[in-house]
C-alpha cells in the first residue's frame, strides 16, 4: 500500500509542475515551445521510477488540463501531440528498437506529431496557415527542417538527462517516496 501512495504523491506533484509549467507559456508567449519541452521532461522522473503506464496517464493528464487551461493554446497542442508523450515513447524506442533504427523511428515519430499538432491548431483553433505564405512557398518546409535539427539536440539533452538522473537523482528520489 505504500508503494501505491508513493506512485500517487510523485504522480500528482509531477502532474501538477508540469501543468504548472505549461502555465508559464500564457505568461512568457515566446517560449511556445520551449515550455512544453521542459514540461515533458519530467515525465522522465516518472519514467526512472515508477513505469510507462504511470507516465502515460500523468502525460493524459496534463495533456487534458493544458487544452482546457492553459492560455497558449499552440504550446498545449505541442505538449499534447508531441513533448508530452515523447520521452515515454523514447524509452520504448531505446528498450526494444535495434540501435540501427532508432533514430529512423524517432524523427518519424517527431515529424508525424508535429505534423499533426499543426492540423489541429489550423483545423481546431481556425489558425489559417495562409500567414505562413507571405514568407515563400517552401516555409513549411524549411521550419519543418529546422524543427527536425532541433529535434536532433532535443534527443541528445533528454538522453543526457536521463543519464544525468541516473547518477545523480534516482537515489535520492528513492529515498524520499520509498
Amino acid at each position: 500500500m505504500q508503494k501505491n501512495t508513493s506512485l500517487t504523491a510523485l504522480g500528482g506533484i509531477i502532474s501538477a509542475l508540469s501543468v504548472f509549467i505549461m502555465f508559464l507559456s500564457g505568461i512568457i508567449p515566446f517560449l511556445t515551445y520551449v515550455i512544453p519541452a521542459l514540461s515533458g521532461l519530467l515525465l522522465i522522473v516518472t519514467i526512472k521510477e515508477t513505469d510507462i503506464k504511470w507516465s502515460f496517464f500523468i502525460y493524459v493528464a496534463v495533456s487534458i488540463l493544458s487544452l482546457l487551461v492553459v492560455a497558449d493554446k499552440e504550446a498545449a497542442v505541442m505538449y499534447t501531440f508531441f513533448f508530452g508523450y515523447y520521452p515515454v515513447v523514447k524509452d520504448l524506442i531505446d528498450k526494444h528498437v535495434k540501435r540501427i533504427f532508432r533514430w529512423i523511428i524517432k524523427f518519424i515519430v517527431f515529424n508525424i506529431g508535429v505534423v499533426l499538432g499543426y492540423l489541429f491548431v489550423i483545423y481546431v483553433f481556425g489558425i489559417p496557415i495562409d500567414d505562413m505564405e507571405e514568407f515563400g512557398k517552401y516555409t513549411v518546409f524549411v521550419l519543418l527542417g529546422l524543427g527536425n535539427l532541433t529535434f536532433f539536440f532535443y534527443e541528445i539533452t533528454i538522453t543526457n538527462l536521463e543519464i544525468l538522473y541516473d547518477r545523480k537523482w534516482h537515489t535520492k528520489i528513492q529515498r524520499i517516496f520509498y
